[in-house]
């Protein structure tokens, strides 16, 4: 084999591990940053919040007062699809769902009721 074919072999090994790391790179998993709890609570009014359940991808919240609730504050936290029937306010966001329903989970009831 000839120096130049030795070359171009290396150059070829050289990129197929480029690739490699480049597409491991691109499909790991990567942490998205949640939605301030707090910033939802304000917006929900924490002390009006009775109860908090997830439903079919989306967090349901049951508030004494759906009028207490300020929804354009909700939906700068990056809530979408929020639909008020009756005393329940129903939203989700496009990703982590059921960790920010954990999150507030964790604070319902903590409120005042």
């Amino acid at each position: 084999m000839e120096f130049y074919q030795y070359i171009i072999i290396i150059a070829i090994i050289v990129l197929l591990l480029g690739f490699t790391v480049y597409v491991i790179y691109r499909t790991r998993d990567r942490k998205t940053k949640l939605p301030s709890t707090s910033a939802i609570l304000t917006a929900l009014d924490e002390d009006n919040i009775e109860s908090v359940e997830f439903v079919r991808h989306k967090i349901v919240v049951k508030v004494k007062k759906a009028s207490d609730a300020n929804l354009q504050a909700l939906k700068k936290t990056g809530a979408v699809g929020i639909n008020v029937v009756g005393n329940k306010i129903k939203f989700y966001y496009e990703e982590n769902n059921e960790k920010i329903y954990e999150a507030l989970k964790k604070h319902e009831g903590s409120g005042g009721t």
